[in-house]
């Protein structure tokens, strides 16, 4: 008798990245940005193209969204789908975040005067989004994002980003390694803390909080020397705010992962590192879900 095959086990289809596009060069840019990573990842890409209720026809494709598709499939991604929906741009895109990998957008964009999600709409689609979200810009409207530099990974010694640092540093090395880059690691400490209490110095001598984020940070990355055993990692660790810091490593960046964390006595869910660098650094910034690890 002939020996009865296993069966294979059928593997599931990767989470797709989701972009949020319209006919200007920002959202172009998001788009070849993301077919980059998607292609590295063998994930499939889904252009979305949200037209507000009442403006437009919902139900028809521009010409540019056919040229963007076809431009994404040159790029390497075997599965390309064009959405064009009845919508705001958050809606459709928050809606489209729960089981995808990346919801990526442009930050300068058609009808708006500081991006296609400036703002209070990119704000609230990086506060809803159940996915991590990529902000994708260069250094000046109409410049493509860089394409050499680390990836850089960022957070401050508050305990709530070193909580959320295992997301956005898993992230990270992903993209890296996707992206055939090094990883560079970020670790801010300061003597000025902010916390439930407010804002307050700590009692700590600086060399001991310097020791302390060290140990924490080489705890975090133990993990990567597993899952990522070829991967080039540097480590940094900065007597400064996170943001300052991180803005500095931002100027020869491929592109920064910060985690997601709530503002200390704000309310708000995105904290102000988050906001800053969504606002000012001159490369993508990709924020991690605060619902997801």
């Amino acid at each position: 008798m002939s020996p009865v095959e296993e069966p294979r086990p059928v593997e599931e289809p990767r989470p797709p990245v989701v972009v949020g596009v319209d006919g200007s060069d920002s959202a172009r840019h998001a788009a070849q940005w993301a077919a980059d990573v998607a292609s590295a990842w063998g994930a499939a890409v889904h252009l979305v193209h949200a037209v507000p209720d009442g403006v437009g026809d919902g139900g028809s494709e521009p010409s540019w969204l056919h040229e963007l598709h076809d431009a994404v499939e040159r790029a390497g991604v075997e599965q390309v789908e064009s959405l064009v929906v009845a919508a705001s741009a958050t809606d459709a895109l928050t809606a489209r975040s729960r089981g995808a990998a990346l919801v990526v957008v442009g930050s300068y964009g058609e009808g708006a005067r500081s991006g296609m999600l400036a703002g209070s709409a990119a704000l609230a689609l990086l506060e809803a989004s159940q996915c991590p979200v990529a902000v994708v810009r260069g250094a000046a409207p109409g410049l493509a994002p860089p394409r050499r530099g680390p990836v850089v990974v960022g957070t401050d010694a508050a305990t709530d980003d070193v909580l959320h640092l295992g997301d956005a540093l898993h992230l990270g090395a992903a993209l890296a390694a996707g992206l055939g880059t090094r990883l560079s690691v970020l670790h801010a400490w300061s003597e000025v803390v902010e916390d439930a209490q407010g804002v307050h110095r700590t009692t700590s001598s600086g060399t001991e909080l310097a020791a302390l984020a060290a140990a924490r940070l080489d705890t975090c990355l133990q993990p990567l020397t597993e899952t990522h055993p070829g991967l080039p990692i540097e480590r940094h660790v900065v007597d400064d705010t996170a943001l300052r810091a991180l803005l500095d490593h931002a100027s020869g960046a491929r592109l920064v992962v910060v985690g997601h964390r709530r503002d200390p006595g704000s309310g708000r869910r995105l904290g102000s590192t988050s906001r800053g660098l969504v606002a000012f650094a001159p490369c993508p910034v990709v924020v991690t879900a605060h619902g997801r690890a």
